[in-house]
């Protein structure tokens, strides 16, 4: 055996034993001063116990929920936007848009979708992914965004479609 692994084990055997031996004796509770309780009297008073409704303020929390979920369907996409509920909502553009995102592909696979926004982000775009259900078609969407200036968008939507050779769309985002 090399010295110095011979020597490595008998040091650490040696802080082994010390430990064993010398631990017990700083926990075992010696030097502590005892703390003694009065016994409690059968004649204590008992707190007044108050009502729920007194301390707690009315909620709508239940019918709020129940709305929510009315909201949603059982695979939990929104009935209204038909996108996955807690996913940014991309849609067609309108005159009122105040927040945009370009919309750069679209994957019937989300392993692709997953592949190709990580690539995006990879690339320095601040990409992510809207799933969207229209009747039994799930798509992934990956897009850009989200974008507050019209014009900076439009020249990010030409920019996107030049380098991946796609057709990049301009989209109203809302989350």
């Amino acid at each position: 055996m090399n010295e110095q692994i011979r020597y490595r084990v008998t040091g650490s055997l040696f802080l082994l034993a010390v430990a064993i031996v010398g631990l017990p004796m700083l926990f075992d509770g010696d030097g502590l001063p005892s703390v003694s309780l009065e016994p409690m009297s059968s004649t204590s008073p008992v707190p007044e116990v108050r009502r729920l409704s007194e301390v707690a303020p009315r909620s709508d929390f239940v019918a709020r929920v129940d709305l929510l979920r009315q909201s949603v369907d059982e695979e939990g996409f929104h009935r209204e936007t038909h996108t996955l509920f807690g996913e940014p909502v991309l849609s067609e553009t309108v005159r009122t848009t105040d927040v945009w995102a370009i919309q750069v592909a679209s994957f019937a696979h989300k392993d692709k979708a997953v592949s190709f926004r990580t690539e995006l982000r990879d690339d320095g775009y601040e990409a992510f992914q809207s799933t969207i259900k229209n009747g039994n078609i799930t798509r992934y969407r990956v897009a850009v965004g989200p974008l507050l200036d019209f014009a900076e968008a439009e020249t990010l939507q030409q920019e996107l479609s030049g380098q991946y050779e796609v057709e990049a769309r301009l989209m109203a985002f809302t989350n």
